[in-house]
């Protein structure tokens, strides 16, 4: 029994093109529930694009269920497991994957989410086939307002970037990539909310990262010009135009801006590019306020690093200046420590990653409650 994507629950942002869902931002993805022997789905993928170590990679998530009243009305963070089932790697143009198998009928609820980031192959979604039947949701249920909803803008910190490597040991690959196990993943199933990221490894607002031997900022990619669209890598290697983010697909009540690591490497602690890098995170609060008025805004740094982290500062009370009734707040949170682990290029490990979704849950409930 073949399953359309118009049956089946989506999260994060997706776009589709000539019949194929596209959902390549880190924690983007489907779920769905059955009762049956087996499930499988056709994913499209960019794989020429890359080599073998920045191939898209999948989580699938499987949660058995004892009754069809586990699944109805429940939330996304309600039965998720610990830990993936399996991951899947997308090394074709076409992939035919087996999500679940059993040999006797069961209950089961399954979970597909992107866990490596929209900068490498893209995850394309056909069609489901199930042996059995599927079971439907009333998902207008669950849209409530006392749900809390939350937008994550970030770079590699956001992605989940090496968490399952080890720095000075490793080289990075996607299938290191665990946005599943990172602070913005973690903060949101400690709050119970639905959420999404707009997250891209080495993206900066003045300047990706760049080396202490390079004097002049890398453009090629900037926040500014990736987060108004749906999905504008994926659409411009698709050859179509990328489409400005609806907001009402995904109202949020909160926006987390974690964005100046990589800015950093360029800054260098000269004030010129220090005041541009405040003027542009000044900017895009105000575009985030512009396209959600509703929002609370959470901009923190620090993990990799603090020599921003007044500045965000800075550009937080000068946005507050002109705008006073904006419930904003500027986090400054604490640099990693070599004893909880360093993962791939000195990246957090998933011990760091699970401190600061604890500050965060905390700034993020005042914050709600203000």
């Amino acid at each position: 029994m073949k399953i359309s994507k118009e049956q089946i629950k989506w999260y994060g942002r997706n776009f589709d093109n000539k019949g194929i869902r596209y959902f390549d931002f880190s924690n983007s993805g489907f779920e769905f529930c059955f009762k049956g022997t087996k499930a499988s789905c056709k994913i499209l993928s960019d794989p020429e694009n890359w080599n073998k170590e920045n191939y898209g990679v999948l989580g699938v998530y499987v949660s058995k269920l004892s009754n069809v009243r586990d699944y109805e009305g429940k939330s996304f963070w309600e039965s998720f497991p610990e830990e993936c089932s399996k991951k899947i790697i997308l090394e074709n143009k076409e992939n035919n994957v087996v999500l679940y198998e059993s040999e006797k009928e069961e209950l089961v609820l399954i979970r597909v989410l992107k866990i490596s980031e929209a900068a490498f192959g893209y995850a394309g979604f056909d069609f489901l086939e199930i042996d059995g039947k599927l079971v439907k949701k009333n998902y207008k249920k669950l849209e409530k307002t006392d749900n809390l909803k939350i937008e994550f803008i970030g770079d590699s910190i956001t992605c989940g970037y090496g968490i399952e490597g080890i720095y000075m040991k490793d080289t990075f690959t996607t299938s290191q990539e665990r946005s599943d196990k990172a602070y913005a993943f973690k903060t949101a199933k400690g709050l119970n909310a639905e959420f999404q990221c707009v997250s891209w490894s080495g993206i900066g607002l003045i300047s990706k990262y760049v080396d202490a031997s390079i004097d002049i900022p890398d453009t090629t990619i900037t926040m500014p010009l990736l987060w108004p669209y749906t999905d504008k890598s994926a659409s411009l290697r698709l050859g179509v135009e990328p489409e400005v983010w609806d907001e009402s697909r995904f109202s949020p009540d909160i926006v987390v801006i974690n964005l100046g690591t990589n800015d950093a490497s360029f800054v260098r602690k000269e004030e010129g590019r220090r005041v541009l890098y405040v003027h542009n995170l000044r900017v895009l609060i105000e575009s985030v306020h512009r396209r959600s008025p509703n929002a609370k805004i959470c901009c923190c740094l620090g993990v990799m690093g603090q020599d921003l982290c007044s500045s965000v500062k800075e550009a937080v009370e000068l946005f507050n200046k002109d705008f006073p009734a904006v419930k904003i707040k500027a986090v400054e949170l604490p640099v990693q420590v070599d004893e909880d682990g360093i993962a791939t290029d000195w990246h957090p490990s998933e011990k760091t990653h699970g401190k600061v979704a604890e500050i965060m849950v905390k700034e993020l409930k005042e914050l709600k409650e203000w």
